[in-house]
């Protein structure tokens, strides 16, 4: 079986085999706001030949309205560390608190590390409105948002061939909102949507990552809503630490996902590894063929021994049909709320080393598939009416020392076919 690509888009581990030098962003059209405070054009078609060059730069705070522009970068790309730093190289670059509009335009890449449109800076803002972006080279990002900018894409086609391609990608604080739209990526490590670092909150659209997954999140917020979603490759969403340093246990990705319609064609719905991760289910429809639904573990992202996954997961009003696997060495906070149903087991090692809690709600319900041993299990209701929310013939052994298990007294319940029991 070959080996997963390991690199997803970090500045550090992008490889220096594209051609040119790293220099200050220009562009066949270098628009100044310290020279004109605003422009607009329409109705005519731009290009880039030069190697490293964008064509349309703004800058320096300046209103740009475009609208019916066809804007083509065929120009080489460039050796710049910093290029997903500064957006240097994209063909269109926003950034120095500059506005821009971009009605029913067409913008194309045809070069490796060369995004289609880039805002980059606070208060730089770029609106995508009813147009096309597509990229057909490595390392080539459709839309990107960073240093905290703002990006507003709506009713907007983007598609992007080649590998490490996201069509939506924030860093370092960018925001983006993205709206109906729709399009395909059909290369390795291609999400649709990549958060390092940002935001992105996406609503009414239709993606497909044919060999990735649906959105990676390293550092930040994924929220999708009301879409229709498709990976073809290693889950369907990815919440992780893409660098080498020892995870530190800290929630700081969330993942919301809210009445999608989502389809994944390799591996679980949702992997967490080397990280920890905040994850809200609810009323999405779910087909997902791999029998582990959810996975929490060590994976090929951080230092062995360390990079264990901690998940702390939502489920309200929300079927998940499924095993959720947890290794030796990570941990799951489980929530079933109102309507949150599980119809599984969480399987795995249960080891000193690992932490299972599970926490039933008023209205929520778990179907137990086979033996399973958890740390605690903890109710909302009286103790009664709570042992009836586990359902299954199965056996789910608790942790008798767990001082939250002290309603348990240490003793064997009858649940809903089968028993809640302390470890020996």
């Amino acid at each position: 079986m070959l080996m997963r690509l390991k690199v997803l888009f970090c500045v550090c581990m992008l490889p220096a085999l594209v051609w040119g030098q790293s220099r200050k962003p220009y562009a066949s059209w270098y628009v100044d706001g310290a020279k004109e405070k605003s422009e607009n054009r329409s109705h005519t078609a731009l290009e880039a030949f030069e190697q490293g060059q964008s064509v349309i730069y703004a800058t320096n705070a300046v209103d740009l309205y475009l609208t019916y522009l066809r804007v083509n970068k065929t120009s080489g790309g460039i050796m710049a560390d910093d290029r997903r730093e500064t957006g240097a190289n994209s063909a269109l670059l926003a950034d120095g608190a500059s506005k821009v509009r971009l009605d029913r335009c067409e913008v194309i890449s045809h070069s490796a590390q060369a995004d289609g449109i880039t805002a980059s800076g606070q208060d730089t803002k770029v609106t995508v409105n009813e147009g096309t972006v597509s990229t057909s080279r490595q390392f080539s990002v459709g839309v990107s948002s960073i240093n905290n900018a703002l990006v507003t894409v709506n009713k907007t086609e983007v598609n992007t061939i080649d590998h490490q391609s996201p069509a939506f990608y924030v860093h370092n604080g960018g925001e983006m909102t993205v709206t109906e739209a729709f399009g395909r990526n059909t290369g390795q490590a291609s999400p649709e949507f990549y958060v390092g670092g940002g935001k992105i909150s996406a609503t009414k659209c239709r993606l497909n990552s044919a060999k990735w997954t649906i959105g990676s999140v390293d550092t930040g917020l994924l929220e999708v809503s009301a879409s229709e979603l498709k990976s073809g490759g290693i889950c369907g969403f990815l919440v992780y630490g893409a660098n080498d340093k020892v995870n530190e246990l800290r929630a700081l990705d969330r993942l919301v996902l809210v009445k999608n319609k989502i389809t994944v064609g390799e591996g679980p719905l949702i992997l967490v590894t080397n990280a920890g991760g905040e994850i809200t289910l609810s009323k999405n429809k779910i087909n997902c063929k791999d029998d582990v639904i959810i996975a929490v573990k060590a994976d090929e992202w951080g230092v062995k021994g360390a990079n264990m996954g901690n998940a702390m997961i939502d489920l309200a009003n929300q079927s998940l049909k499924g095993d959720i696997y947890v290794d030796s060495i990570s941990s799951l906070e489980l929530y079933l709320k109102k309507g949150g149903k599980l119809n599984g087991a969480i399987t795995g090692n249960p080891c000193d080393g690992r932490s299972v809690n599970v926490h039933l709600e008023k209205g929520g319900a778990w179907t137990v598939k086979g033996d399973v041993y958890v740390n605690r299990v903890t109710f909302e209701q009286p103790l009664k009416k709570g042992l009836k929310q586990l359902k299954g013939k199965h056996v789910i052994y608790y942790d008798a020392d767990d001082p939250y298990n002290e309603p348990l007294g240490g003793k064997e319940h009858k649940t809903s076919g089968g028993w809640l029991r302390p470890m020996k």
